[in-house]
Formats: C-alpha cells, sequence, structure tokens
C-alpha cells in the first residue's frame, strides 16, 4: 500500500474495475439487471471515469439487461464471465431501511469471475462492491490494482472472517454502514486501523449524513435531501463507485490537496446522483435515466 494515498498513480486512461454482483432485481413491480456491480459502476461513470465491469452474470442474461451491461462496460476486453446458471434474482422492498436486506434467490458465493491472466491491473483503480471476501482475497493476490475501494459487508462477517479482514487491510477507502462498523469484532476491525494518509474510513450513517475519517481527522458531513423517498436500493453501492469516481477526478485537477478535503468533496459531489436515486420510481428508472445521460454525453463528447 502506498504511504500517502493522496500521492496514489492512477492512469486516467485505464478503466476503474467494478468487481461485484451483477444479478437480477425485483422490487415493487419492475424487473431489470442490477445490483452492487451495476449500481457502483453507474457511480464511477457519473463521475466521468470509464469503468469495466468484473462480474458474472447468468445464461438467461436478456438483450436488455446486455445491452445495460455494454452501456456501462468501456472495456474493450469484456471481463464479465457467463456462468451456466441462471441469473441470481434478488428481491426486496422499494425502501429497505435500516436493514438494507433483500432476498437472493442463489448463494452469492458462487457468482465470481476473474480477469484473463495476461490482464495487467497495474494502474487501474478496483472498486469491490459486495462480493465474497474470498474472491476478492483471490483477485488482491493475482492482481495489483493501485487504489481500492471497498464497500464491506456484514452478510459475510460469519463466515469469511478471515478473507474480509485480508480485504479491509489491502483496501485504500473502506464504507461501511455505522451499524456494521459497531459489529466488527477486533479481530476484523484491525483492517480499517488508521494512522496518517495511506487509509480512509467512512461511516455511512444514514438519514444522519457520513462520518469521514482519514489523514487523522474526522468529519461529519449531511445526508442528501430529496424532495421524496422513493427507493434507497442500491444506494451504498452507488456511493462507492460515485466517491471512487470523484476521487480519480479530483486527482487531475485543481483539487484541495488535504486526503480529507478530497474525499469530503468527492462526497458532496456524489450528493447529486444519490438523490436522483432516492427520488427514482424504481431501479429501473433509475438505471434507465443514468443509461440515458451516458448515451448523451458520449453522443455530445464524438460531435466535439
Amino acid at each position: 500500500m502506498s504511504s500517502d494515498l493522496r500521492s496514489v498513480i492512477v492512469n486516467p486512461k485505464s478503466p476503474a474495475i467494478v468487481a461485484g454482483l451483477s444479478m437480477k432485481m425485483i422490487a415493487g413491480n419492475t424487473t431489470t439487471i442490477g445490483g452492487p456491480a451495476i449500481y457502483a459502476a453507474l457511480g464511477v461513470r457519473y463521475a466521468g471515469i470509464s469503468t469495466a465491469l468484473l462480474t458474472a452474470v447468468g445464461r438467461d442474461l436478456t438483450d436488455v439487461d446486455n445491452a445495460i451491461a455494454i452501456s456501462i462496460d468501456d472495456e474493450c476486453i469484456p471481463l464479465r464471465t457467463k456462468l451456466p446458471r441462471s441469473m441470481i434474482t434478488w428481491s426486496g422492498p422499494a425502501i429497505l431501511g435500516a436493514t438494507g436486506k433483500g432476498t437472493l434467490s442463489d448463494n452469492p458465493s458462487l457468482w465470481r469471475a476473474m480477469p484473463p491472466k495476461n490482464y495487467n491491473m497495474s494502474g487501474h483503480a478496483l472498486i469491490l462492491a459486495n462480493g465474497d471476501p474470498d474472491w476478492y482475497q483471490t483477485l488482491l493476490t493475482a492482481c495489483t490494482p493501485s487504489l481500492i475501494f471497498m464497500d464491506a459487508h456484514i452478510e459475510w462477517l460469519r463466515i469469511r472472517e478471515k478473507s474480509l479482514n485480508a480485504c479491509l487491510q489491502k483496501a485504500h477507502v473502506v464504507t461501511i454502514t455505522e451499524t456494521e462498523y459497531k459489529a466488527l469484532p477486533l479481530s476484523v476491525r484491525s483492517g480499517v486501523s488508521f494512522g496518517g494518509n495511506d487509509k480512509a474510513l467512512i461511516i455511512k450513517r444514514g438519514s444522519q449524513g457520513v462520518t469521514i475519517i482519514a489523514g487523522n481527522q474526522r468529519r461529519e458531513l449531511p445526508p442528501p435531501k430529496p424532495m421524496v423517498t422513493r427507493t434507497d436500493v442500491g444506494c451504498g453501492d452507488l456511493l462507492v463507485g460515485s466517491l471512487a469516481g470523484h476521487f480519480l477526478t479530483s486527482s487531475s485537477t485543481e483539487a484541495p490537496q488535504t486526503l480529507i478535503d478530497r474525499l469530503t468533496q468527492a462526497y458532496l459531489d456524489s450528493i447529486t446522483p444519490l438523490t436522483k436515486l432516492i427520488e427514482s420510481d424504481s431501479p429501473r428508472t433509475f438505471i434507465g435515466h443514468c443509461i440515458t445521460q451516458l448515451q448523451s454525453r458520449q453522443s455530445a463528447n464524438e460531435v466535439q
């Protein structure tokens, strides 16, 4: 790990790699491809950074699902792995609240993907979005990304304590809910220890906003303030992707120099897409809006 997170060098022409679960999502009366990898990648793309999806999809991936994945994925060598089984399905209410849980149709530990052996991750940023920590540990052993953002999920703690801790130790920026952080045993909490500018923790506190701990400083920031709350599905995953994307963007601009200032600005920039998601009437509506926005931006760039 770099001795100073502020000085981490990431090739701006290399897509940020998002490794996580993709799945069919049923929320309310709508069904669409979604999941942590899709939401995190949308967050990265919102910041203007290209992405590569390192994820597994099922044999029943529809043309519409595939079109969404292709729209999000900028990598010329697709990293998506197609498994010989039906897509994993998540279903849950539109507003999850503090529990943040839905129901899965399959074992998420089976849904893994690895890049080709000759694929070089040096110079890439890697966003880990709620995949099996055993998978992530294998990935981090085989590859050496320049920058690692990780959204930690307590669901893996009971069966993946050792590998979860190993991943947390390697991650540069960790996002985690306040409830999950308090529930971490000391053996795992050691993976998110701090001191200086080599690591940052962002504690998600729901309606109370977030707490950022970085560079031996602590800062409390406000939550999004939507006009109406229709859904919170995917907010955590969208946040980690948006944070990573805006952090990468700030590395090539006249941004605040302190680590906590850069992360603060990245969070404040993330409030807009988070608000849009919370106000959307369904995951399909939000993802569709993002795809349209990406296509419009691409068309504008081609004209220029």
